[in-house]
């Protein structure tokens, strides 16, 4: 009878009737009503003693929901914010935090309790690593390229369109405090810095000395977002068409060409997305260095042009969520 208001339906799985429960709970009838309609109204610090009487644990007071549809979720703001506060709490050993989120989130928020289970999760799987620093800024924006990662996965490659890849990834927040960490510069060429690789995405920065610039290129069958972290970047677009007929090679080829038409600029927070077979060059025509954020969903980048600590692999395949955030 109330399957969709699970501590009523343990209620009455143990034979209680609301004023029963209150008493025994020590909280007026009008609470527990309020509980069971999904109210939040002090009920933290009378959660352990209702889960006794109940004879449950908080998994079962947490509303029924069907896993797949957390990930088609999107991470608001607000999840956002909740998941640096409950990272802070977890650093910082904040117990009472801990529990006040956690609660929450386990009687009202299914899709906030799964994303507070993911903090739990990259906590302590990089706990104990002296070699990595783990802090909420790795935490969250891990969690957004996640989401990211997951929300593509759904569709084979070939079955996702520039419009439903530019949609999905112009709701992603990924906060500069986490995106300066793998900015590097080279005198000699572009640097790129990998951030993300799984098995269809790659995510990763580049930084642009003035007057550092690419070849005319394209990425096959790829799809690809730029977004200028900083600075102001030149970029040239030629369809598949143009590309076919003026042999514009493959990224990472030796020979490589330089166009001199008509060009676009965009500048710091613009967003451009590249279709498969279309060519691209970018250059930094400005005084200024330039920071780009590359968002590629296909094949990676295939040149020397890597900024790569000799203790990194250049990829890691995490069995458990098939990625993993490379260290800055």
């Amino acid at each position: 009878m109330n399957q969709d208001k699970p501590i009523a339906r343990m209620r009455e799985k143990m034979g209680l009737t609301q004023v029963e429960l209150s008493q025994l709970v020590g909280v007026s009838e009008n609470t527990i009503a309020n509980w069971e309609k999904g109210g939040a109204s002090k009920w933290i610090r009378h959660l352990g003693r209702l889960c006794k009487i109940l004879n449950c644990g908080l998994e079962d007071l947490a509303l029924e929901e069907k896993t797949q549809e957390v990930f088609l979720r999107d991470l608001t703001p607000a999840i956002l914010d909740t998941l640096k506060s409950y990272c802070i709490a977890l650093l910082s050993k904040d117990k009472k935090a801990v529990v006040k989120i956690a609660s929450f989130a386990t009687l009202h928020d299914r899709s906030l309790r799964y994303w507070l289970n993911q903090v739990e999760q990259i906590i302590e799987q990089n706990e104990y690593d002296l070699h990595r620093k783990i802090d909420c800024e790795v935490v969250v924006n891990s969690l957004i390229l996640q989401n990211l990662s997951i929300q593509l996965s759904y569709s084979l490659p070939s079955q996702v369109t520039l419009e439903s890849f530019r949609d999905l990834v112009k709701k992603i927040r990924l906060s500069y405090d986490f995106l300066k960490r793998y900015i590097r510069f080279s005198k000699e060429h572009f640097s790129r810095k990998l951030i993300l690789q799984t098995r269809y995405l790659s995510v990763y920065i580049i930084g642009w000395e003035p007057g550092q610039e690419s070849y005319m290129h394209h990425h096959g069958n790829s799809l690809d977002a730029i977004w200028v972290v900083e600075g102001e970047m030149t970029h040239w677009l030629l369809s598949p068409e143009e590309c076919k007929k003026e042999n514009i090679p493959f990224e990472g080829c030796e020979s490589g060409q330089k166009i001199l038409g008509k060009a676009e600029t965009f500048l710091t927070g613009d967003w451009v997305f590249i279709d498969r077979l279309c060519a691209h060059q970018i250059a930094n025509l400005s005084k200024r260095r330039l920071t780009t954020l590359h968002i590629r969903f296909g094949a990676p980048p295939d040149d020397d042009n890597w900024e790569v600590n000799e203790h990194e692999p250049a990829i890691i395949w995490q069995q458990i969520e098939h990625y993993q955030v490379l260290p800055a």
